[in-house]
């Protein structure tokens, strides 16, 4: 018997070819990314590598997702094979196999499946590999080698844990077969996803579920909690989805099967009977696609701003070659420790300082009323914070004058709105607005962390801004910050160079400094090059989910679109024989296929379009403050992921209509 449940193993794998291609290909391709990515996170050559700590803590990450992914899409390619084959395994239980038998033929047919795939998509991984370590390094801005990659271990890794997905899958497959009697079998194909019941309570709840997802997505203020309420907001969207898919979309096509004008006429009738039909067959997969179309875009969007603004974010936390702050020291001492390194290295300097800044957090905002932490507040973050120069610095900072008397102040303000006709109510004391400012002046000056996690920000000009807040230290939590730059003419390279000779002085320099004090700083170089790791793990970690997203999507699609197409072809030769002609039925199969499935796309830039609030505070945390730059790369994902699933959808449907037409 078991030669005989072998033979027809192999001879089912040949004649069900057409179902096992696309699942072979999901399979391959899930198998040959998961090898890339463990490898590169494993990769000895890239752990050398400047800013490598950020890259392989980021690859790690995304390993584990493309893991859980690709193994749901082979789960799902897996489920609709069988459910096809499901009347094939009927007839041979009927012919006189039992269910030991077609276990043993299923087994034996995941297991020559399952080798062959392992095979071919660890051989598609490994010649990829230097390939996309390539990739990585051109995105990390390093230089780029072709270096063999291939290790071992991560070989044997990646197969053992897709020959436990298999096994799972034999588990599945032998349950399934154990609860189906031959009848059922037969009928299992055209069973489709189970009734709903309840639907206009599953509309409601759908409804409400995404209505709450929405505001939490348009509620969020602060970047730190958007990345908590990010995944409340996700969980809610995801609920909504299926159940409006499951129950709200048939409820709205028995409102117009119900509206009798619209509903008899000979293609509404067919389109809209079919679709309620399809609805309730295929509402799970169709909520999918929506879900994995959002997810495509969320991640390839995200990745691709992360990385357009990377220029952007490193000019705004290292704005100099060289910087040095501190604690409890004087802005001499900096200079000090400065002076000596440029005299002890020769280095060839253009340009070099100290500013003082003052900074604070507003508690409370009431018109041009602002009220300022207390001094036991220090460590908590505000909603609104206030960064203050002196004029003389200004002037240096940007070449221009202001000319302010002792009680006048010059704005720049972002997320915020002060009536510059009124006086400003600062802590107590008043000051006249004389001059609303157009330019970010500490861009490009001074590193401002505090603008990736706090929305709104005021930067503050006055004339003698020592004078000022120096007073209100003891009673307020306002803080004398120094910072300590200079720019020199040597090469990114020479630069990098030089960071064990600066930081050493550095530490040198604290030797001589009393307990308390210190002083600590960075070479721009080096830390860019970090951030760029970072930056670029995370885009190829965008680029290689949003192409494990897109391949579920393009799976499930064409299932769907083959799945219907053997469904609905005996019900148009029916409607062909009782009177309809051919271009009123292609005129229905047009329409049923544009609304099936453009209806998840459209889902998908639905919830993009109110995630966009929240995927841009996210960002801006990550170093995003570009939002002009954000939109624009975010339009662009969208149009190139339109033009995807557009192309992608004419193929599909190809087949559809070729197993309609014959």
């Amino acid at each position: 018997m078991l030669r005989l449940t072998s033979k027809l193993a192999l001879s089912n794998l040949i004649k069900n070819r057409k179902l096992y291609y696309p699942f072979a290909l999901a399979t391959c391709l899930s198998i040959a990314i998961s090898y890339i990515f463990f490898s590169l996170t494993f990769n000895p050559n890239l752990i050398k590598m400047t800013g490598a700590s950020a890259v392989s803590m980021v690859l790690s990450f995304g390993m584990v997702i493309v893991s859980i992914t690709t193994s749901i899409i082979v789960f799902y390619a897996n489920s609709f094979v069988f459910k096809n084959r499901s009347k094939e395994l009927g007839l041979y239980s009927v012919l006189g196999l039992n269910k030991s038998h077609l276990f043993v033929m299923v087994v034996i047919e995941l297991l020559v499946f399952g080798l062959v795939t392992l095979i071919l998509g660890l051989g598609i991984g490994l010649l990829f590999d230097q390939l996309i370590y390539a990739l990585l390094l051109k995105i990390m801005a390093m230089k780029v080698v072709l270096a063999s990659t291939f290790q071992p271990t991560v070989a044997i890794a990646v197969a053992v844990f897709y020959v436990f997905v298999f096994f799972c899958l034999m588990i599945s497959n032998g349950l399934r077969l154990r609860k189906l009697d031959a009848l059922q079998l037969v009928k299992e194909k055209n069973s489709g996803e189970k009734k709903s019941r309840f639907l206009f309570l599953q509309t409601v709840l759908g409804l409400a579920s995404l209505a709450y997802g929405y505001f939490l997505a348009l509620g969020v203020t602060n970047p730190l909690s958007a990345v908590v309420t990010f995944f409340v907001a996700v969980l809610f969207v995801i609920l909504g989805t299926y159940l409006l898919f499951n129950a709200g979309i048939t409820v709205f096509l028995q409102f117009l099967k119900k509206r009798k004008s619209y509903y008899y006429q000979p293609n509404n009738m067919i389109s809209v009977s079919n679709l309620i039909f399809r609805m309730k067959k295929n509402a799970v997969g169709l909520a999918t696609i929506a879900i994995l179309s959002t997810m495509v875009l969320v991640t390839l969007s995200g990745g691709a701003n992360i990385y357009a603004g990377g220029d952007y974010m490193q000019k705004a936390m290292f704005p100099h070659d060289f910087s040095i702050q501190g604690k409890g020291v004087t802005g001499e001492q900096m200079e000090q420790a400065l002076t000596e390194f440029v005299n002890e290295q020769q280095l060839p300097v253009t340009k070099k300082g100290v500013y003082p800044y003052y900074t604070m957090g507003v508690t409370s905002r009431a018109d041009n009323q602002l009220d300022i932490n207390a001094a036991a507040q220090k460590f908590v973050t505000p909603k609104t914070y206030i960064l203050a120069i002196s004029e003389a610095d200004y002037q240096s900072m940007t070449g221009k004058t202001l000319d302010l008397g002792d009680d006048e102040v010059a704005l720049y303000q972002q997320g915020v709105k002060l009536d510059s006709k009124q006086d400003l109510q600062l802590a107590g004391q008043t000051f006249k607005i004389k001059e609303e400012l157009k330019e970010d002046f500490i861009f490009g000056n001074l590193p401002d962390q505090m603008n990736m996690i706090v929305p709104e920000k005021i930067y503050m000009v006055l004339k003698n801004p020592d004078q000022i807040f120096s007073a209100m230290t003891d009673k307020y939590s306002v803080n004398l910050n120094y910072y300590g730059w200079l720019d020199t003419k040597l090469s990114t390279e020479e630069q990098r160079n030089l960071r064990d000779a600066y930081q050493e002085k550095l530490q040198q320099f604290n030797q001589t400094l009393p307990e308390n004090q210190a002083v600590y700083g960075s070479v721009t170089a080096f830390d860019k090059q970090e951030i760029k790791g970072m930056l670029g793990g995370m885009f190829f970690i965008g680029i290689f989910l949003s192409i494990v997203f897109m391949l579920g999507t393009i799976l499930i699609i064409y299932y769907k679109q083959i799945s219907e197409g053997y469904e609905d072809r005996d019900r148009f030769v029916i409607l062909q024989k009782v009177g309809l002609d051919e271009k009123q039925i292609r005129q229905t199969i047009r329409k049923q296929i544009l609304i099936v499935f453009f209806l998840p796309l459209a889902f998908a830039f639905i919830h993009l379009t109110f995630a966009y609030h929240m995927l841009s505070l996210i960002l801006s945390a990550l170093g995003v403050l570009n939002s002009a730059l954000m939109l624009a790369v975010t339009l662009g994902v969208c149009a190139i992921f339109f033009i995807s699933y557009v192309i992608v959808f004419m193929i599909t449907s190809r087949s559809y209509r070729t197993i309609v037409s014959m």
